[in-house]
């Protein structure tokens, strides 16, 4: 079993282990089962860690530690894993927000997108994506089918396997392709924005236009008709 190295402050945010006074000042909790911890950072032998005040194991609290890490590292950084066309990219997005109800689910991550005019800053919609984060349970069929039947492009990323310790190391897991299962990378088209126009307002522009256009047509031919006679005049002057 890993050691502890992340555990919950009074505030219920992660704090590591270096960044807390030693003992039971620490005044941390298990991020599993939520029991009181010891902080153990004043030896030189062991990796620094925290250990339930009770001496009790607690199982699956390292797993539990690397679920809420990992969610936290996108929602610092706002950088998701985008699925479309049976590719993942990284992207930024401009929202992240976790464990967020959206519809009838709770994905671990939502990232929003945001879509923006040709070549402006106009925002004109947004496009969710969801990143279901796999330490010990996967993307199971039940929630693979809802969330296609959604159509929110998703990728599950596989940290089952690591050993990380620290935010400097779990980014590296999280960012391996390796690690990475697209399971949907289809966008239902209610997501993308619909710019409507106003049919009545489009056709009175219209004619309006070419009222203008015909008028200038009419002038342009009286002109040119009185040029034409000015013209006919001014030879028959000179001839005479």
């Amino acid at each position: 079993m890993n050691e502890i190295t992340y555990a919950l402050n009074s505030e219920n945010k992660l704090v590591y282990i270096n960044d807390v006074p030693n003992g039971e000042n620490c005044n941390c909790s298990c991020p599993k089962c939520h029991a009181k911890l010891v902080a153990k950072n004043n030896g030189k032998i062991r990796v620094h860690h925290f250990a339930h005040a009770s001496n009790s194991e607690c199982v699956g609290a390292y797993q539990t530690m690397i679920h809420l890490l990992a969610k936290e590292i996108i929602a610092t950084c706002g950088i998701v894993p985008f699925a479309q066309n049976s590719i993942i990219k990284l992207i930024r997005v401009a929202e992240i927000h976790l464990e967020k109800q959206f519809e009838d689910m709770i994905p671990d991550v939502i990232g929003i997108l945001p879509i923006t005019l040709n070549n402006t800053n106009q925002i004109i919609g947004a496009i969710p994506i969801f990143v279901e984060i796999y330490v010990t349970h996967k993307v199971d069929d039940e929630k693979a089918q809802k969330i296609k039947k959604l159509g929110i492009p998703t990728v599950e990323i596989n940290l089952s396997n690591s050993q990380a310790l620290s935010k400097e190391e779990l980014p590296k897991d999280m960012s391996n392709p390796k690690n990475w299962k697209i399971i949907n990378d289809k966008l239902n088209s209610k997501y993308l924005p619909k710019i409507r126009y106003n049919t009545a307002e489009l056709l009175a522009a219209y004619r309006a236009l070419m009222a203008g256009s015909s008028s200038y047509g009419r002038q342009s031919n009286n002109y040119n008709r009185h040029y034409r006679y000015r013209r006919r005049r001014s030879s028959s002057s000179k001839r005479r």
